[in-house]
C-alpha cells in the first residue's frame, strides 16, 4: 500500500511492477522521467517514486489513501435485477433461498457488477495510453477486499467473494459467463447428509405397518436393534431373501420416530394399519367443498397532511396520499387522529387498490425521510415492492405531491366551511380572516376531504384535457411495468397467521386453501414435494387482503424460507342442474389434485414388502415353576401371527355367557 514520505505519497516498485511489465520497464519510464523518484533504493530501504508523478489511471488503480473514498464507490448500486432474481429463485426440489442467502448473493452481485464496470474503465484507460493489462485481476482482488470496510460502514453488508487470486478470477469468470445464478451454492437445499438409505427406509416401514400386532414407532426401533445385532432374522416375503445386519446403520430411537412421523411415511403406512377406512381419509384425503343450492373486477410521490380543518378538541386529523405524477390522480390515502401505525396502513391500502384496478405497483416511488426510513431495508429496498426508490430526508421541495398538496389545499378544500388559513400566508387572500372559524367532527372532515379526491380525479388532466385524470391513469399504464413481486414484502406488509397442512389442505380465515403457485393449485410432483415438506408442519401465511375482504395473495412459510402460496380451494355448486362451466374446471382441478395424493399413496404402498421376522434370542430356563396348576399346552410364537385358536388350547373350559336372571339382578 502507498505511505507518506517526506509530505508525499510514496509508491514502491513492487506496487508498479504490474503496471510496466518488467522492472527494466520500470527503470527506463524513472530513466526518461516518466515517473518521479522519491527516494532513492539501497542499505536496506525501498525505492519510492511520487505517487502523483504516475499515470491517472495508475493512481486510480492503486487508490490514493489521501482520499478516504473508495474508488469501488464511484461504481456501486443496488442491482435490481438480482433482487428480483434472487427472491424469485426456486432450488431443484421446489423451494425458495431463505432471506439470508438472498441477501448474501445480492451483495455479491452488486460488487460482482461494480467490478466489471471499474475494470472497464481502467482497460479504456491503459489502451488509450498504449499500456498492457498485466496485473489487473490482482488488483481486482485488492480492491474487493479493501472494500469490505466501505461496505461495512455506509450499507451495513459485507460481501462474500473469495480472497484467493485463482477463486476470485474464476468466480467473475464464470459471472460473466453464467449470470446470477453461478453465486447460488450447490450445497444448499441438499438434504444428503441427513438421508436414511432407502433399502434401511423401506425395511423400517415393512416392520411398522406388515405387523398386524401395530408396533409403535419405539417397538420398530427395538426390533431393528434386534436384527442388525443379529438376534432377529428379516426374510423378504415376496423375494426370499434374507437382509443381511451389515448392510444396514446403526439408528437413534429419535430417527426411526422421525421418520415414520413424516407424511411421506404415514401416508403409506396408515394405509396398511388403518382398519378405518374413514378415519384414514380423513387424515390424509383431501376433500371437496361444495357450494349450497342457490338461484340467482410509473412514478408516484407520496407524503403525510393535515388538512385545514380543526376538530372540536382543536386537533387535527392526519392523512397519508399517493399521486400518480403521470396521470395526476391520487391512488391511495389512509386516514387517523394520529400517525401512529398510519405509514403500514398506507402501503397495505397501496397494494390493495392496484391490485382492485388490475395494475401492478408503480416502477418508482419518492417520498420523506420520517417515517420511511426505518423500511429502507426491507420492503423499499430497491428492486422490492418498487425498482427504484427514492427518500427525501426533510426535502419538502423533492416531493412533487407538495405541489398538488398546495392547489388541493387553495383550489378545494378552501372553499369549505371550517377552513384554517395559515397564519403566515403571503397572499391577503389565504391569510386569517376577521370571522370565527367553526370546528367540524371527524367524520365530517374525512367526508369532505374523500368528497374532494374523488372530485381531483375526475377533473380534465393538464394535457390530455379530453380525458380526466383517472383515465388518464386507467388508459395509459406504462407497457414496461414489472408484475408486482409480492414475494419480497408481504413478510413485512402482510398479516400473520399460524396454521397447519392437513391431508394437503389449510384452514385459513374460516376458509380451506390449497398449496400452489403462481395462484395455480398444484399437482403432480410439485404437489407430492410440496407435501413432503409441510404436511402435518406448523406454517406461516402472510397474507393481505383486498378492499373487497378478500384475499389478494398469502404465501406460505417454514421456519424463514418460502414455500409457496396458499390457493383457495376450487368450489363448483352441489346440485348439478346448478353448475356453470367454471364448475365443471373447478371439480376438475380439485379431482386432480385429489388423485395425485392418492397416486402417491398407492405408490408408496406398493413399495412397501412384506417381511418374516424370525426371532432367534436364547430362551431361558425357567427358575421358578407354579404348584397345582394345570398347564396350558405352550403355542409357538410367531411375530406378526394372529391368535391361537380356541381348539388349540387343551382342556379350555367351557364357558357360558348367557346369565340367568337371577344374576342379572
Amino acid at each position: 500500500m502507498p505511505f507518506e514520505y517526506n509530505g508525499k505519497i510514496g509508491l514502491t516498485d513492487l506496487e508498479l511492477l504490474p503496471f510496466f511489465g518488467t522492472l527494466a520497464n520500470l527503470n527506463k519510464a524513472k530513466t526518461r522521467g516518466k515517473i518521479k523518484p522519491l527516494r532513492r533504493g539501497g542499505n536496506g530501504r525501498e525505492a519510492l517514486t511520487d505517487f502523483d508523478s504516475v499515470a491517472i489511471e495508475i493512481q486510480a488503480a492503486i487508490g490514493d489513501p489521501r482520499n478516504v473514498k473508495h474508488v469501488f464507490e464511484k461504481y456501486y448500486r443496488t442491482d435490481n435485477e438480482a433482487r428480483r432474481f434472487f427472491t424469485q429463485y426456486q432450488l431443484d426440489n421446489g423451494f425458495y433461498l431463505a432471506t439470508e442467502f438472498q441477501d448474501k448473493y445480492i451483495i455479491n452481485a452488486n460488487v460482482l457488477k461494480t467490478i466489471i464496470g471499474f475494470r472497464a474503465d481502467i482497460q479504456k484507460e491503459r489502451k488509450h495510453k498504449g499500456l498492457n493489462l498485466l496485473g489487473i485481476d490482482e488488483v481486482l482482488r485488492g480492491h474487493a477486499i479493501t472494500f469490505q470496510k466501505t461496505l461495512n460502514t455506509k450499507y451495513n453488508c459485507q460481501h462474500t467473494l473469495p480472497e484467493s487470486l485463482k477463486r476470485f478470477k474464476q468466480v467473475l469468470k464464470d459471472f460473466e459467463k453464467l449470470g446470477y445464478k453461478t453465486l447460488v451454492s450447490g450445497k444448499i437445499g441438499n438434504d444428503n447428509s441427513r438421508k436414511v438409505f432407502e433399502n434401511t427406509i423401506g425395511l423400517l416401514e415393512s416392520m411398522f405397518a406388515k405387523n398386524s400386532t401395530k408396533p409403535t414407532a419405539t417397538d420398530v426401533h427395538r426390533t431393528y436393534e434386534a436384527f442388525i445385532s443379529g438376534s432377529l432374522e428379516v426374510i423378504n416375503n415376496e423375494s426370499g431373501e434374507v437382509y443381511n445386519p451389515k448392510g444396514f446403520k446403526k439408528l437413534s430411537v429419535a430417527t426411526v420416530t422421525g421418520y415414520l412421523a413424516q407424511w411421506q411415511s404415514q401416508i403409506a403406512t396408515h394405509s396398511v394399519r388403518s382398519g378405518d377406512r374413514q378415519r384414514y381419509m380423513q387424515a390424509f384425503k383431501p376433500h371437496h367443498s361444495t357450494d349450497k343450492p342457490k338461484y340467482a373486477g410509473s412514478l408516484i410521490s407520496i407524503d403525510d397532511r393535515q388538512p385545514p380543518f380543526k376538530m372540536p378538541d382543536g386537533k387535527r386529523v392526519w392523512f397519508y396520499m399517493a399521486i400518480d405524477l403521470a396521470s395526476e390522480a391520487f391512488t391511495c390515502w389512509v386516514h387517523g387522529k394520529s400517525k401512529e401505525g398510519i405509514i403500514t396502513e398506507f402501503y397495505q391500502q397501496l397494494v390493495r387498490n392496484y391490485a382492485e384496478w388490475g395494475v401492478s405497483l408503480p416502477d418508482g416511488l419518492e417520498c420523506e425521510s420520517s417515517l420511511n426510513r426505518s423500511f429502507e431495508n426491507s420492503f423499499l429496498r430497491e428492486g422490492a415492492m418498487f425498482q427504484n426508490v427514492r427518500i427525501e430526508p426533510n426535502n419538502a421541495r423533492g416531493k412533487k405531491i407538495e405541489r398538488y398538496f398546495r392547489e388541493l389545499r387553495y383550489n378545494y378544500e378552501k372553499q369549505r366551511e371550517g377552513w384554517i388559513a395559515r397564519p403566515f400566508a403571503l397572499s391577503e387572500s389565504n391569510q386569517i380572516g376577521s370571522h370565527d372559524v367553526p370546528t367540524l367532527s371527524y367524520q365530517q372532515i374525512i367526508d369532505n376531504c374523500l368528497a374532494d379526491i374523488e372530485e381531483w380525479n375526475n377533473m380534465p388532466h393538464s394535457v390530455h384535457t379530453h380525458l380526466s385524470r383517472w383515465q388518464v391513469f386507467v388508459q395509459m399504464q406504462n407497457p414496461k411495468l414489472q408484475a408486482t413481486n409480492y414475494n419480497s414484502f408481504l413478510p413485512y406488509l402482510g398479516e400473520t397467521t399460524t396454521t397447519s397442512v392437513h391431508a394437503g389442505m389449510i384452514n385459513f380465515r374460516g376458509s380451506k386453501y390449497l398449496l400452489g403457485q403462481d395462484d395455480q393449485v398444484c399437482l403432480g410432483e410439485k404437489l407430492v414435494n410440496l407435501m413432503k415438506k409441510v404436511e402435518g408442519k406448523t406454517i406461516t401465511i402472510y397474507w393481505i387482503n383486498g378492499n373487497d375482504g378478500d384475499v389478494i395473495k398469502a404465501v406460505i412459510y417454514l421456519n424463514d424460507t418460502q414455500i409457496c402460496e396458499a390457493v383457495p380451494q376450487p368450489t363448483y355448486a352441489r346440485a348439478i342442474i346448478e353448475r356453470t362451466p367454471q364448475c365443471l374446471i373447478n371439480y376438475k382441478i380439485m379431482s386432480s389434485y385429489v388423485a395425485t395424493i392418492e397416486a402417491y399413496a398407492k405408490q408408496r404402498k406398493n413399495e412397501i414388502e412384506a417381511v418374516t421376522i424370525i426371532d432367534n434370542t436364547p430362551k431361558r430356563e425357567p427358575t421358578f415353576t407354579m404348584t397345582n396348576i394345570k398347564q396350558l399346552k405352550p403355542t409357538k410364537r410367531q411375530t406378526g401371527g394372529l391368535l391361537p385358536e380356541l381348539d388349540d388350547i387343551e382342556d379350555a373350559p367351557a364357558q357360558s355367557f348367557v346369565r340367568s336372571l337371577k344374576d342379572r339382578f
